[in-house]
Order: structure tokens, then sequence, then C-alpha cells
């Protein structure tokens, strides 16, 4: 399995705001690309300027199927600037070591 993680900051709109249109439109679609596993999105503290931090976690069978994600999230936020703006700050991607689940 292979995983990347995004961060951003929120330049525009409110974490709420994120987590609505998360909800309701980014997740249908990264649920119907091959291999998906997961994704997660979290709010972090507000950063030194006081804005707040979104961190986004995918998780996908392959490398190929997690880079293609990356393009997803990236063409879904442009297509939401009219409800918020995200600034990205970095992205790491790779293979995940090691994983455990709740029983």
């Amino acid at each position: 399995m292979y995983g990347s993680i995004r961060r951003y900051q929120l330049v525009k709109g409110t974490p709420d705001v994120v987590r609505e249109k998360v909800s309701t439109t980014f997740m249908p679609r990264i649920k119907t690309l091959d291999g998906f596993v997961s994704y997660s999105v979290i709010v972090t503290g507000l950063g030194g300027d006081g804005l707040p931090g979104i961190v986004t976690v995918s998780v996908f069978d392959s490398a190929e199927q997690a880079k293609a994600s990356s393009k997803l999230a990236a063409d879904w936020a442009r297509e939401m600037s009219p409800f918020f703006s995200l600034e990205k700050l970095g992205e790491e991607s790779g293979r995940i070591a090691c994983r455990e689940e709740a029983d």
C-alpha cells in the first residue's frame, strides 16, 4: 500500500466549509479511483499567521494510484475556489511500511 500526505493552509473559507465540501463532493470522487483504501482530512491548529492548516491522508494499493489521487485533489481544489482556497505547503508520498487496524 502507498500513502500520500498533503499539507495545506486554508487562506479563504472555514474548516467547516472544507469538511462539508469534502464530504459531499470529493469523497464520492476519490472512492471511485482504482485501488482506493482510505482518505482522511485533519484540521490542524492555527499557524503563526493565524490561518488553519488542513492535512489530507490518502491510501491506495499502488504508487500510481496514489499519484492519480493527487491530480484529482488539485483539480477539485480549483473547482472549490468560490467556497474556499487552499495554499499547498507540501506533499509526501511513499510505501506504507507498517500499518495496523483496530480489531
